[in-house]
């Protein structure tokens, strides 16, 4: 079971980072707008490549819950951080150029990250099931990350505007994980039991 879910974890990375590249290099396609404006995807949702991109990120996002529903959240998460080594190596590809010195000390560090925590972490086991009291502490918490980096990349010069928004993305990809985690676990309790299917809401 757990060969199968890194399997499909590696497949949902190598589609995310598909996405990935794809996203990017439609949004440098579309006029500048604010790091927020609604005008951003308007623009975006008029191009066919990022109709292409979300398309995939959505067969990403199938595989993912499957891996999750397969292995367990602390082995299936930091393998999905692989996705960023497929988006350099697809990058660079299309780019037709030779991988800088930037890119090539962020794949060095991604992957040494990656293979040390599985090797230190020996990641296993865990509870299907968390209560929405015991998880309140982390939605306040996302909440407040989310807010604050919205606020600070609003007001930020553009690179470091990238940053912040990068960082209210990874924060919300990795609730989003927990949360998609639970849901198989709670769906049994069907749609009566508002508290006891939380993650899904």
């Amino acid at each position: 079971m757990t060969t199968v879910a890194v399997l499909v974890t590696l497949a949902a990375a190598v589609l995310f980072a598909v996405s990935s590249v794809l996203e990017q290099r439609s949004t440098k396609k579309v006029p500048g707008h604010g790091a927020v404006s609604p005008r951003l995807l308007r623009d975006l949702a008029r191009r066919p490549a990022w109709i292409v991109a979300i398309s995939v990120q959505v067969a990403g996002n199938i595989l993912q819950v499957v891996a999750l529903h397969l292995g367990d959240l602390a082995l299936v998460q930091p393998l999905l951080v692989s996705d960023l080594l497929f988006a350099v190596l697809f990058a660079v590809l299309l780019r037709h150029r030779y991988l800088d010195r930037v890119m090539a000390a962020g794949v060095v560090c991604c992957a040494g990250g990656v293979a040390c925590f599985l090797a230190v972490a020996r990641p296993h086991g865990g509870h299907g099931t968390v209560s929405f009291l015991a998880a309140l502490p982390l939605i306040v918490a996302l909440a407040a990350t989310l807010a604050g980096c919205l606020a600070a990349g609003r007001w930020s010069r553009r690179r470091p505007r990238a940053l912040w928004l990068a960082l209210a993305c990874g924060a919300d990809f990795g609730v989003t994980a927990f949360l998609l985690k639970l849901v198989p676990d709670t769906l049994p309790h069907g749609f009566g039991h508002p508290l006891q299917q939380w993650p899904l809401y």
